[in-house]
């Protein structure tokens, strides 16, 4: 086995390992919140009772009709946590919106004092509620409704909304999942993709730059010319895939100003 040969196995080696240890550490994180009650838990608050009532109701239908789970939360404050880490923990200790979850799920999570906010997809829903959309609709239903104080029904326009995209995207109507005679705000699609680097972030980032840098330069020095760089190439999207949370975390963090 040449030297190349042996670096570029040490090298996918340290990938694999990293790559472990990132889910070794999500897998252990615990919910900072008790189990939930309901789909709508208001710790906050800040959901007038009527509009969780709705909530609850079309949630419920949601769930039983199309085995789908979507789910509200509300706190003041995740205590100087970072939004996504914290809704994340949440999203695994209910088993609701992770990537690991048992079915198609969403967790919407709000800390009101702290004005962020984060949904959490998991991956059976990445498909119809990719990053760039989520943080479309929670900027133009979420964001409005909440600088103006008005919580409950920001968040019911957003879970509205995403119902809507589901729905349109998997061909099943909304009829019997909405209450009758329930007024809802007319919604519009939106597109696009974001990302996001979760907890991991940077130090990824730079593994990953001089990963790509270090078979650069084994590239240039062995036989045949750009092989090493195209392994270089891959190895990064290994690096970057891995540093993202689950349930495609490209969701917008800052909450209404």
């Amino acid at each position: 086995m040449t030297r190349t040969r042996i670096f570029l196995f040490l090298v996918g080696a340290f990938v694999v390992l990293l790559t472990g240890m990132v889910s070794a550490y999500a897998q252990t994180a615990q919910s900072p919140l008790p189990k939930p009650t309901g789909y709508v838990n208001d710790y906050a608050g800040v959901v007038d009772s009527s509009t969780k009532d709705r909530l609850e109701t079309t949630l419920g239908n949601l769930d039983r009709q199309q085995q789908i789970q979507f789910s509200v939360v509300t706190v003041d404050t995740t205590g100087g946590q970072e939004i996504f880490d914290y809704s994340l923990a949440v999203a695994r200790g209910w088993g609701i919106g992770s990537k690991d979850a048992q079915k198609p799920s969403l967790l919407l999570l709000v800390a009101i004092k702290d004005r962020k906010y984060y949904t959490q997809v998991s991956r059976h829903l990445e498909g119809e509620l990719p990053d760039g959309l989520v943080g479309q609709i929670q900027r133009e239903q979420l964001v409005p409704a909440f600088k103006a104080g008005q919580y409950g029904q920001g968040l019911a326009d957003t879970v509205d909304t995403y119902i809507t995209t589901v729905a349109n995207k998997n061909g099943f109507s909304t009829d019997t999942i909405f209450p009758a005679g329930a007024t809802r705000k007319p919604q519009r699609s939106a597109g696009g993709k974001g990302s996001s680097w979760g907890w991991l972030g940077l130090p990824v980032f730079f593994i990953a730059l001089i990963v790509v840098f270090l078979l650069a330069v084994r590239g240039r020095g062995g036989r045949g010319g750009g092989g090493g760089g195209w392994l270089g190439w891959v190895l990064l999207s290994t690096l970057l895939n891995s540093g993202r949370g689950s349930g495609s975390p490209g969701r917008s963090r800052c909450g209404p100003s």
